[in-house]
């Protein structure tokens, strides 16, 4: 990350990035929900386990070398799944998370020069929200409040619902108070959201990623697919960004 990029995450809680996965791995990635979706499907399912571009995703040399700056060097994929709204889909306004939620385990902190964070979201857009749209809401700076106990209605000024292009990515900590608006376009909200973590901490079920690790091809993958733990750890070997 630059230091602008570095200024932005610290002081809004979240930061966008443009045209991270290509049209063509968009449409790809599409194709395959497409195929894997019914009536039945809800509307967070699973998706990692579809295909090899998604543990490819999981490893994205930009994404890692973000996460590298925000999380540090042991980190580890914690859980990932998909959303996908339709307006008629029941999903009530909400807004949640924060500083500390969870245990404590939503955190977000600066010491000995560096940022410290627990639980980190980047969430990929497979289709576009447009202004009004709804999806993805949340407060910017919230994730350093020293208030916990009031959080704003999601129509407040203080609420912001980012527009995205298919293919963006969109980063925030786990602290920020965030949720969700009412989908209201006629097209669908189709996002992927990768959940990322300190190595040694765990918001998931650690069993929940076996499957994932049966399908993993490389070692960086496994390695983003470690359980938990602390003695005798390894960092992650980075992969060089192009």
């Amino acid at each position: 990350m630059t230091e602008a990029e570095i200024y932005e995450f610290d002081l809004n809680g979240y930061i966008l990035y443009r045209e991270l996965i290509s049209p063509t791995d968009v449409a790809s990635m599409n194709a395959i929900l497409d195929d894997k979706i019914t009536a039945s499907t809800s509307d967070h399912f699973g998706f990692a386990e579809c295909d090899p571009i998604f543990l490819q995703l999981m490893a994205h040399p930009r994404t890692l070398n973000i996460m590298r700056t925000i999380i540090g060097d042991w980190l580890r994929l914690d859980h990932a799944y998909a959303i996908q709204l339709q307006a008629e889909s029941d999903v009530r306004d909400n807004l949640h998370g924060g500083l500390r939620a969870d245990q404590g385990e939503h955190q977000y902190q600066w010491a000995y020069g560096k940022m410290w964070n627990g639980l980190i979201v980047v969430m990929y857009a497979l289709e576009d929200v447009n202004p009004g749209d709804g999806g993805f809401i949340c407060v910017p700076g919230s994730h350093k409040a020293a208030i916990n106990t009031y959080k704003p209605e999601v129509d407040s000024h203080l609420v912001v619902n980012p527009t995205l292009q298919a293919g963006d990515m969109l980063i925030f900590t786990e602290a920020l108070v965030h949720g969700t608006r009412q989908w209201t376009s006629s097209n669908r909200r189709r996002s992927l959201l990768y959940k990322y973590s300190p190595g040694y901490s765990t918001w998931g079920r650690p069993e929940g990623l076996e499957p994932l690790r049966e399908k993993a091809t490389t070692d960086l993958q496994r390695d983003l697919l470690r359980p938990p733990y602390v003695g005798q750890r390894t960092p992650i070997d980075f992969p060089e960004v192009d």
